[in-house]
């Protein structure tokens, strides 16, 4: 039988003879210590999706079912077909997956195909969205038919989604797929769910890489320590004081008739007063009332938070916005056990560019000002060390084992090829692209297949190492003030950001009457903490890429309504710092702006 990853300690299916079973579990076991050193991208996979007519395997039967090939973040096979039941379709599965009585009239029986699936998966991993159910049928029918179970691992993108996507309602193909934009013609369709799983696959895979799984052994790793995180209980659960057992009391719902229905941010506290988490909602009063409503069925990360609240707080605020910066700044002060997005990676990798005739180019986790280029942070040191390589191999630069002994490459040839990886970092040297994209193609002309992947995947990695310092440019190029509401009527809040990165913030009167009050107090903010000329631009600290990300979004969007005032590049002397006051006062643009020079010298 295919065997699911994460792992369990029962292999054997309950409709297939025991001796079937152990072999399946002894090939799987082979073959997943041949596959451990093996890299994701060059891994084949064979991601499949049935319909049926009910739920229940050996009863029911399959209507259509499809298998769609993926390696090297490619797609390299399609085949579908439909597949004669031998019973009535349901009318509610016709109205759900659109097959009807007359389109399976004439297709194969299950029986006449299984030979071809089982050849096209072949040694391939098996994928499918709760791959469990499609996996079940088939090898129910592989027994039903006198055939041995299938000996596949298989991966199931749902428990990979809910390892890797964070921020989406729920974890349905149908509701992944249009969070990340994914096109599907028509859901409840094999094909259109084995293309769209596919899709979900290689980009789940894409994200592994930030958190430094590479390989298949690092991905059972990866998948086994969440799995053991996420069960974790963050209480002892024998014998709890008393204090410790009140979740949400009398009191604690006494409390929530105070929160109003504002944007802000709260903190839920235990019984020893410690911070266990922290949130925003731009409405108070619902998020925390929703964790109140003890009928509602929640998933254990919520049942485990409940169990451990004693108090709660909050603070208002008057913008989402200003709810997401405090928030963030709260997470980083805290560091909240049940805080997991906002919460600052111990590991940080910095790709890092020695200059000079003897320069390198390698990974770091430490910023210093030693003439160094930096770039970054990446969200693992991993995630660092792979595009580092990537942009070695692509460039022909040696390692640091190679380079300083007398290797073939000159000292001045190798400055110039750590300036064309500064190049390329930066947005230019295009040709390192392409050469790789050449290499590729010229290994696949040559059937050079293991070849071939190898660079389609050091292509991905380089480009995916341009856009992430793309967006950080992106990011630390904005200077701006924000004018926002807040919770007091007589008050407005503005916000400096330079570089993207906020520097000052302060409460204003509103213009009228108390212009000139408002006035100074923006002139103030500007002269004292407007420094663009001294910000890095192509890295971050790591307290603050959060608050970079947050700007940077809500900047592009241009989300809330928001008064959002670019400003030029330059510090202001104290008379533009006047004038660029004014002009933010009064609604006119502040200027003029210097065009955002990208330079990280």
């Amino acid at each position: 039988m295919a065997m699911a990853i994460p792992l369990s300690s029962a292999f054997s299916s309950p409709l297939a003879p025991v001796s079937d079973a152990m072999l399946a579990q002894a090939a799987c076991l082979e073959r997943m210590s041949t596959l451990a050193a093996v890299d994701l991208w060059n891994l084949a996979f064979s991601v499949v999706d049935i319909e049926t007519t009910g739920s229940v395997a050996g009863r029911d039967g399959i209507t259509e079912i499809a298998i769609v090939g993926v390696h090297a973040g490619r797609i390299t096979k399609r085949w579908r077909t439909f597949v004669d039941p031998c019973q009535a379709i349901p009318r509610f599965i016709s109205s759900l997956t659109g097959i009807t009585d007359e389109m399976v009239a004439g297709a194969p029986r299950i029986g006449d195909l299984l030979p071809a699936i089982v050849e096209l998966i072949g040694d391939d991993i098996l994928v499918g969205h709760n791959v469990r159910f499609d996996a079940h049928f088939i090898d129910t029918e592989l027994q039903r038919h006198g055939l041995a179970p299938l000996n596949s691992i298989t991966i199931d993108t749902l428990a990979l989604a809910r390892r890797t996507i964070a921020e989406v309602p729920n974890y349905k193909l149908g509701t992944l797929t249009r969070e990340l934009g994914i096109d599907v013609e028509r859901h409840h369709r094999a094909l259109a769910d084995a293309d769209a799983t596919a899709a979900l696959l290689i980009h789940c895979v894409k994200r592994l890489e930030d958190c430094a799984v590479f390989t298949f052994g690092t991905l059972l790793d990866f998948l086994k320590a969440r799995a053991v995180s996420r069960r974790k209980p963050l209480v002892r659960r024998h014998a709890p004081c008393a204090a410790q057992l009140p979740v949400w009391t009398s009191v604690l719902v006494a409390e929530l008739r105070e929160v109003p229905a504002r944007p802000g941010v709260y903190t839920l506290r235990d019984a020893a007063n410690e911070v266990v988490y922290i949130g925003k909602s731009r409405n108070l009063r619902q998020r925390l009332r929703a964790y109140a409503t003890a009928a509602k069925p929640v998933g254990p990360k919520l049942s485990a938070l409940r169990a451990v609240v004693a108090s709660l707080s909050f603070t208002v605020t008057g913008s989402e916005l200003e709810a997401l910066l405090l928030e963030a700044e709260l997470v980083q002060t805290h560091n909240p056990p049940f805080n997991e997005r906002l919460r600052n990676f111990r590991e940080f990798g910095f790709i890092k560019v020695e200059p000079g005739p003897a320069g390198r180019l390698l990974t770091t986790t430490s910023l210093r000002a030693d003439g160094a280029r930096y770039y970054g942070p990446y969200r693992s040191l991993g995630a660092a060390a792979a595009s580092v390589v990537a942009l070695q191999e692509a460039l022909g630069l040696q390692t640091d084992a190679q380079l300083y002994a007398d290797g073939p490459v000159p000292a001045a040839q190798r400055e110039a090829l750590l300036d064309d990886a500064v190049a390329f970092i930066e947005g230019s040297a295009d040709e390192v692209l392409l050469t790789v994209a050449r290499r590729r193609d010229e290994a696949a002309a040559r059937c050079r297949d293991e070849l071939a992947a190898r660079e389609e995947q050091r292509l991905e990695r380089l480009r995916r190492l341009r856009a992430r310092h793309a967006e950080l440019a992106f990011a630390t190029g904005l200077h701006a003030i924000v004018l926002a509401g807040s919770p007091e009527p007589s008050e407005e809040a503005c916000f400096l950001f330079c570089a993207g990165r906020l520097v000052a913030q302060a409460r204003l009167p509103r213009r009228l009457p108390e212009r000139a009050r408002a006035h100074e107090l923006m002139c103030r903010m500007l002269t004292e903490s407007f420094r663009p000329e001294l910000a890095p631009r192509c890295y971050a600290r790591q307290q603050e890429i959060d608050q970079l990300h947050i700007f940077a979004s809500w900047y592009r969007e241009r989300r809330e309504a928001l008064y959002y005032a670019p400003l030029p590049e330059r510090t202001p002397d104290s008379s533009e710092a006047v004038d660029w006051a004014n002009a933010v006062l009064d609604g006119r643009p502040v200027g003029p702006q210097s065009p955002c020079s990208h330079s990280c010298a």
